[in-house]
């Protein structure tokens, strides 16, 4: 069976790329960008004698973000290793979320500079840990690590019907950080994205192993919960809606005060319940919770 997160173009581009990599040598290093996401980009090789990496055209890795400074890193070889080097850029190098000024790349590192996330590849495996990333790319959100919208559309389809063929019940939680934007323009994107990672692994930690958890928006978020009733589901929500708003989330040394605003739908088997209709019934229990204030859950 086809794989449905792979269409035509995806394929022939690894393929290209495999081509390459299988005639490079077995430690060369190389990056490939997986936020913003760009598949068709293939990937960046990184030379022996080193690469500086930011905006300007000149630079061996030109990002063209606002936030990667002019000659942001640079990435050399040496004694055997990649090693990641901080041109005292003005927003710091990332690696695994992990400010550094200078570090030790492993094979699947994620660096990341300004708002743009490359991982690092090398060793004898590298053009499957290359199909891997792309592959993760069609399915997972690169800048908070949880699923995408896509992985979620089908894993909604699939639970939708398992609900309707075994009459159990099914709940989707719809959250959404509240006044992202007022935090977006008083602290910067930057901390915008800190905010969206941070919220996501304190969700994350609460969720079992047959639940979804996915990005489906800008700052929106989706829980699947199967066998869930909609009292069960309401408890959950309150729960994440508690972890998230009691403890500020920290920037650069500085507490942001974050809340988050839940909507909740339910079917118990209802074959007649499309997607659509689930989630749009939990996006409209939304937005009467932000607009009866905010942090707070509705159902």
């Amino acid at each position: 069976m086809p794989d449905p997160f792979l269409n035509d173009s995806t394929i022939a581009q690894t393929r290209l790329v495999s081509t390459y990599l299988s005639r490079m040598g077995d430690q060369t290093g190389y990056l490939v960008r997986i936020y913003p996401v760009a598949v068709g980009e293939g990937v960046v090789s990184v030379p022996r004698e080193g690469m500086v990496v930011g905006r300007d055209s000149d630079c061996g890795l030109v990002l063209v973000d606002g936030d990667v400074s002019r000659r942001h890193a640079k990435i050399e070889f040496r004694s055997g290793d990649y090693v990641v080097r901080d041109l005292d850029s003005t927003n710091g190098v990332f690696v695994n979320n992990r400010k550094a000024k200078e570090a030790t790349l492993q094979p699947g590192d994620l660096l990341r500079l300004g708002k743009v996330i490359l991982k690092f590849l090398r060793g004898n495996d590298v053009e499957k840990q290359y199909h891997e990333a792309v592959y993760s790319m069609m399915i997972t959100d690169g800048l908070t690590g949880i699923p995408n919208k896509r992985f979620f559309q089908e894993a909604l389809k699939r639970e939708l019907a398992r609900s309707a063929r075994h009459k159990r019940p099914l709940s989707a939680a719809v959250l959404d950080v509240d006044f992202f934007k007022k935090i977006n323009d008083k602290h910067g994107h930057l901390a915008g994205d800190a905010i969206l990672r941070e919220v996501c692994g304190r969700v994350k930690a609460t969720i079992r192993a047959d639940e979804v958890f996915a990005r489906v928006g800008g700052e929106e978020f989706v829980v699947l919960l199967p066998e869930t009733p909609l009292a069960d589901a309401t408890k959950f929500a309150e729960r994440i809606r508690k972890l998230v708003a009691d403890t500020p989330v920290e920037v650069d040394k500085v507490p942001i005060p974050v809340t988050i605003s839940v909507g909740l739908a339910f079917t118990d088997g209802d074959k007649n319940v499309t997607a659509e209709e689930l989630i749009g019934r939990a996006d409209k229990k939304l937005y009467e919770a932000k607009n009866a204030g905010r942090n707070r859950v509705m159902a």
